[in-house]
């Protein structure tokens, strides 16, 4: 076993060379790129926003990354190629980087595998959410009803704990309400976007039915 120091260095050796590099951004980068060619900078920005205002991407994990889908063969860079996006007044890097077949497979693997289930799940799925546009209906419920699991099998979690809770004789009465506030907190977050999946998954199921009862009726019309 390596000791804390050997162990510390090679992690950041490999986030380096981007090969710990969340998932979260290497479908970021390949869901950008499905719909063009793209700066590095240009990426860079689109993530910053996307993470929000507390959570930064340097560039060391960025442009390591960026090798490492080149190196695999998930996109190539184009010396000289401009996206359409950047202006003829602004003075852009030289190379752009564009997705490969395999990186559209690679892609679409991505958006529709469910993933592990780390810290980095929720931004996953957002990034996911993102690009809904580029997949079918049936897809995307793929993706929303891997949600609901997770989330369903986290409630459960929480659940259970509340209940091992309120049992538990070695919690004086007066600590109690205090340690169920953190259950019940992590229950009404899955809660809610629980309900919020539903009624995406309900939204579908309508527009189908409305899909079918216009193919009806113009049938109808016709014959």
């Amino acid at each position: 076993m390596l000791p804390d120091d050997d162990r510390n260095e090679k992690n950041e050796e490999q986030a380096a060379s981007g090969r710990n590099a969340s998932p979260v951004y290497e479908l970021f980068v390949l869901g950008e790129l499905m719909t063009g060619p793209h700066h590095g900078y240009h990426l860079y920005e689109i993530i910053q926003r996307i993470l929000g205002p507390f959570q930064r991407l340097s560039w060391g994990t960025l442009y390591p990354l960026i090798r490492r889908l080149e190196q695999q063969g998930l996109l190539v860079s184009e010396v000289g190629q401009h996206p359409a996006h950047v202006s003829e007044g602004r003075r852009p890097q030289r190379k752009a980087y564009r997705i490969t077949e395999k990186g559209r497979e690679r892609f679409f693997a991505l958006m529709l595998g469910p993933g592990e289930y780390s810290r980095d799940y929720a931004e996953v799925f957002t990034i996911k959410l993102s690009k809904f546009a580029l997949l079918s209906t049936t897809q995307q419920l793929v993706i929303l009803q891997q949600r609901l699991d997770y989330l369903s099998a986290l409630r459960d979690y929480y659940a259970h704990g509340r209940n091992h809770l309120q049992v538990n004789t070695a919690i004086s009465k007066e600590e109690m309400p205090y340690l169920l506030q953190i259950p019940d907190y992590h229950i009404h977050k899955c809660d809610a976007e629980l309900a919020w999946i539903e009624r995406k998954i309900a939204s579908f199921a309508e527009e189908k039915e409305y899909i079918n009862e216009q193919t009806k009726k113009n049938a109808e019309k016709s014959s």
